[in-house]
């Protein structure tokens, strides 16, 4: 199989896929390194394919695919409240699509999370430690924002005001 012909196989998998698939499950598929992968996928977003990387993996984006509400939701918190954060919203419903901040010198970043579950979050954060990676919001003192969905207004609220009692939302 010839590089383009496995491409178009990871871009075709990738969009029938419902759920996202990971760059070391492609790679064993394919009998290739991650890193290869990692490039197929650089050069199909090149060629214009909306593939967005999560935390979960790879996925394509559907017309439709988002089910619910959506609100933007400005925060605040330390490093060691992320945990605390990302479980209060999904126990009460809300599907954290992203995070974002704003670096005064670079403008926006923005991550895609896709975070609808406590094991997803769990994941999430055990990456976080693995990799000892830093959030985001260690560029801004913690303050970020995150798109939230949710199936209702009052679900989006009640998570807002969680957020708020807690002392994490930013009026």
């Amino acid at each position: 199989m010839t590089s383009e012909q496995r491409r178009e196989k990871i871009a075709a998998l990738i969009e029938r896929s419902s759920s996202p698939l990971t760059g070391a499950y492609l790679a064993k598929l394919y009998n290739v390194s991650r890193q290869i992968i990692v490039q197929d996928i650089a050069i199909l977003r090149a060629a214009g394919l909306d593939i967005i990387a999560t935390p979960q993996g790879y996925i394509m984006p559907r017309t439709g695919q988002q089910h619910g509400l959506t609100r933007v939701i400005a925060v605040k918190h330390g490093q060691e409240e992320i945990g605390d954060e990302l479980y209060l919203i999904v126990d009460l419903g809300g599907k954290i699509l992203d995070v974002m901040v704003e670096h005064p010198v670079y403008g926006e970043f923005k991550a895609r999370l896709m975070l609808a579950t406590r094991n997803e979050v769990s994941s999430y954060l055990a990456a976080m430690r693995k990799e000892e990676a830093e959030p985001l919001s260690a560029l801004t003192e913690g303050v970020h924002l995150h798109t939230i969905e949710a199936d209702s207004i009052d679900v989006l609220n009640r998570i807002e005001e969680a957020l708020k009692q807690k002392g994490y939302l930013l009026d």
